[in-house]
């Protein structure tokens, strides 16, 4: 059971330190602080599971740093290549996407990301586990250690359990805004061709008929652009819901509805850009 506690606490606290990496590298790239995480909580699992699988499978060979670097690179990459498979298939949306660089494979996963994971996990084992190490043996001896693992449990549960159904809801609000959008550019082609085939006549009934015509056409796509905008910004307004995925991850793409995400992206960096 001891054992079965410290592989959870270093799930834990490797979440926290990779969610602390992603969050300084964008700073530093972008230099805005952002939630790297795909979570609401300050953790990012693929990093918790990745040395998770690292310290069970590496540990033995410690001293060796090829074996390190080679297999702390292949297990990062496997996982990297696994999770975003999950991802795409659960939620149909590609989180991060590789395909413009060299030696990818399906944009999942790529060579020059596989050797920064090596280094990463060498890194991380030789330098950093020992301190997570008597950091967890002290949490296993003391009673309170027990309750904050437990704590951490259930806000992770919760927290997961809101982002999945936030990026349902998010899919599903892409959705109707690609319906609406469709809608909207139904209703202009038809008017066109209404208006353009009534323009040929020159009788004045045709005429009044048209500018009827017209007047309807405009009124269902005002109520179509109402609808559009507000749904739009319904999305956009909830800081901790659809805003913060799209912040996270800005090469976020959707295999169903990518032309809604764009327009989404679009409005949130002006948005970003007047703040």
């Amino acid at each position: 059971m001891p054992q079965l506690y410290a592989l959870f606490w270093y799930f834990f606290l490797y979440a926290f330190l990779g969610w602390c990496a992603e969050v300084a590298f964008a700073a530093c790239k972008t230099g805005r602080l952002v939630n790297r995480g795909f979570l609401n909580g300050p953790v990012c699992p693929i990093y918790g599971f990745g040395m998770l699988a690292a310290v069970t499978a590496l540990g033995p060979v410690r001293g060796s740093l090829p074996a390190l670097f080679f297999g702390g690179g292949l297990l990062a990459t496997a996982l990297e290549l696994v999770g975003g498979w999950a991802l795409m298939t659960l939620f149909h949306a590609r989180w991060w996407d590789y395909s413009d660089k060299p030696f990818n494979l399906g944009g999942y996963i790529c060579l020059r990301f596989s050797l920064l994971w090596g280094l990463g996990v060498t890194a991380v084992m030789r330098l950093v586990h020992p301190a997570v190490e008597l950091l967890v043996s002290q949490l296993l001896t003391n009673p309170p250690g027990a309750i904050l693992l437990g704590v951490c449990a259930g806000l992770f549960a919760a927290d997961l359990i809101a982002t999945v159904i936030t990026v349902t809801g998010l899919m599903r609000q892409l959705g109707e805004l690609e319906r609406l959008t469709a809608l909207l550019q139904k209703s202009s082609d038809l008017l066109t061709r209404q208006v353009g085939g009534a323009a040929l006549a020159a009788d004045e009934r045709i005429s009044a008929g048209r500018e009827k015509l017209e007047g309807r056409t405009g009124a269902v796509r005002a109520e179509l652009e109402m609808r559009r905008d507000l749904l739009r910004a319904e999305i956009l307004d909830r800081q901790l819901g659809a805003q913060r995925l799209l912040r996270a991850f800005p090469t976020l793409k959707s295999t169903r509805y990518e032309a809604a995400l764009r327009m989404l992206r679009q409005e949130l960096g002006e948005r970003l850009r007047r703040r």
